[in-house]
C-alpha cells in the first residue's frame, strides 16, 4: 500500500502481556509470530482481492497489505486499498449498498490461514 493519503482497511494487532520483551528476545517467538502475519496478511489481501467489485479492475488491484512493528512491541497487519471510492464500495451508502471486501476477506484470510479458528 501507498504511503499517505486516505486508507481504508482492517488492522489486526497482536502483542503479549509482557510487551516487546517475548516477540524480541532471542526466543524466536518475534520471527515466527511475524512469518504468521505475513501469512495471514497475504491470505487476507487474496481474498479481497477476489472479492473485490471489479469494474476496470483498480480497486482489486490496488488492494495491499504491510506487517509493522509499533514501539510497544505489537505487530500490526494492515490490509487495505488508497483507492478513493473504496470506503463507498465496502462500506456502502444511504442507497447502495456496501460489498465488504475488505472485511470479509479478511475473515477468509484469517480462516485459511488459522484453519477456520
Amino acid at each position: 500500500m501507498k504511503k499517505g493519503g486516505f486508507v481504508i482497511g482492517a488492522d489486526v494487532v497482536m502483542k503479549t502481556a509482557e510487551g516487546a520483551g517475548l516477540l524480541d528476545g532471542g526466543s524466536g517467538l518475534g520471527s515466527a509470530l511475524r512469518a504468521v502475519m505475513e501469512t495471514a496478511g497475504g491470505a487476507a489481501a487474496e481474498q479481497a482481492k477476489r472479492l473485490a467489485p471489479v469494474k476496470t479492475g483498480r480497486l482489486r488491484d490496488s488492494i495491499g497489505w504491510t506487517v509493522s512493528a509499533a514501539p510497544d512491541g505489537s505487530l500490526e497487519t494492515a490490509v487495505g486499498t488508497d483507492v478513493p471510492y473504496a470506503a463507498v464500495q465496502e462500506l456502502g451508502t444511504v442507497r447502495v449498498r456496501g460489498k465488504h471486501y475488505l472485511e470479509n476477506g479478511l475473515a477468509a484470510g484469517a480462516a485459511e490461514v488459522l484453519g477456520g479458528a
